[in-house]
């Protein structure tokens, strides 16, 4: 046998392995319950994706402890490329700041593979408030302190640390009720159990356009295309609000370099095409991102350095 013989049946084991993936349905774990936005955004991917590659898709809803329970699974799972995490700036950036122990590394334990959307968040409060504006809403909270109680969606996390980066910022005094998920939130809003919430319109859309809920600023330096008449936090004379957070996904650090272009590469066919960005990204207002693991690399840099700007000030520990 020649030397090239023998250096193509060197190769035969990695070609087969290769050609082999997946080899078996991928699994989304998703760090959320279900019926949020990024669930359900989750589903249609996970829809399309098993279109395309002919393998199935499953989605594993993994919530809890600030996604820290579905981040652990997803670092400790097989570096195949068959477990994927849904990602967050609260798994990667935000939770390294409130927590001095985590079971897992946000930058050792995951390689990037692609951002999905970016996700705007709005000031949202009941109607019944009365206020047209961010500065009515400072004026009536001023003028009823602690009667405004803020939701969230656990402790840490963006509508919670948003909310507390308000009250810092305007010197106003809101009461924190936590909730599991917008699932809870919304009813919420709508009985006057809670008034504000910072947050993706995506689950009030109906309440928005009914006038029970108004949207009275989004957190970006400019104003989005799907609600351009609401204006940013910087309009308002509140510029230092522009912290909206992300969607991506994630593999263990380990995934072999090929089998990530290959996720980044056929997630990217699904997120780039234009009927599916219209029906599953822009119509639940969200913004579609670039793709590819150097886009979500870039983010992570840059967000890990701007969360650590933006809770200064801010006393939000969990351990």
């Amino acid at each position: 046998m020649n030397r090239f013989l023998i250096f193509l049946f060197l190769l035969l084991p990695f070609a087969a392995h290769a050609q082999a993936f997946p080899s078996k349905p991928l699994r989304i774990i998703v760090p959320f319950p279900p019926g949020g936005a990024g669930d359900t955004l989750n589903r249609s991917i996970a829809h399309k994706l098993s279109e395309n590659i002919g393998r199935p898709v499953l989605v594993e809803n993994r919530p809890g402890a600030s996604t820290i329970i579905g981040a652990e699974a997803a670092a400790k799972s097989a570096p195949d490329g068959h477990t994927l995490l849904f990602a967050t700036d609260v798994t990667t950036s935000i939770n390294p700041l409130v927590y001095s122990k985590l079971p897992y590394n946000p930058q050792t334990d995951f390689a990037p593979v692609t951002l999905i959307a970016y996700v705007p968040i709005y000031l949202l409060v009941n109607a019944d408030v009365g206020a047209g504006s961010i500065a009515e809403l400072i004026k009536i909270a001023k003028a009823n302190p602690g009667k405004l109680n803020f939701a969230s969606f656990g402790l840490a996390t963006n509508s919670h640390l948003d909310g507390e980066a308000f009250k810092r910022v305007t010197g106003v005094d809101m009461v924190h009720v936590p909730f599991k998920g917008i699932a809870e939130v919304v009813p919420a809003m709508l009985s006057g159990q809670v008034q504000v919430v910072f947050t993706s319109p995506n689950q009030s859309l109906p309440h928005i356009r009914s006038g029970r809920i108004k949207a009275l600023g989004i957190m970006r330096k400019e104003r989005s295309a799907q609600m351009p008449d609401v204006p940013t936090f910087a309009e308002s004379g509140l510029p230092m609000f522009d912290a909206g957070p992300w969607y991506g996904f994630m593999v263990p650090a380990k995934t072999p370099p090929e089998i990530v272009r290959t996720l980044s590469s056929e997630l990217g066919k699904v997120l780039t095409d234009p009927l599916f960005r219209e029906q599953a990204i822009e119509a639940k207002t969200m913004d579609p991102a670039p793709v590819g693991p150097e886009a979500l690399a870039a983010v992570l840099k840059l967000d890990r350095e701007k969360y650590a700007r933006y809770l200064q000030g801010i006393n939000v520990k969990l351990d």
